[in-house]
């Protein structure tokens, strides 16, 4: 999971031009989302006139209930004010799963898709299939195909 981590870390560090309160933000989500067993997908700061709107996506494998969103989000906002983070500024925090029809792309999409139906595109068809495992950039199916990740066109999660 570094390379993903550095990678959202790299991509929001950009986005967000490299405000070192942005930086720590990131930092404390990360560090909540470990703590709390989950992965973090993505994490976005806007500005959105007024108000910054802070979206942090997390998943695993067996699925994230509404609860564990809502706990972190209580944690994340507590640390946030303790830390003195976006300190006098409006914000809005948003603590979700991805969802099912997000494309699925990276290392911890493809962890946090083990167990579940998914449908891929290769350059020479497609298929729907159960993940059963991943690895090495190998993608493991229940019916025994096994496919490299780099040879995906597209993949998103589908209904049972």
């Amino acid at each position: 999971m570094i390379l993903k981590a550095v990678s959202i870390r790299l991509d929001f560090i950009l986005a967000t031009e490299g405000n070192m309160e942005n930086t720590d933000l990131f930092d404390l989500a990360e560090r909540l989302v470990g703590e709390s067993g989950l992965l973090m997908v993505d994490l976005s700061v806007k500005n959105t006139g007024r108000t910054y709107l802070i979206r942090l996506l997390v998943d695993r494998p067996e699925r994230v209930g509404i609860n564990e969103c809502a706990a972190l989000s209580r944690k994340l906002q507590d640390a946030m004010d303790e830390n003195l983070l976006l300190s006098g500024e409006n914000y809005r925090l948003e603590v979700s799963s991805p969802g099912i029809g997000r494309p699925l792309s990276t290392e911890v999409d493809w962890v946090r898709s083990v167990g579940r139906r998914i449908s891929i595109r290769l350059e020479d068809g497609s298929f729907v299939d159960w993940l059963d495992g991943y690895g090495s950039g190998i993608l493991k199916f229940r019916e025994g195909r096994e496919v490299p990740t780099q040879d995906i066109v597209s993949a998103v999660e589908v209904l049972e």
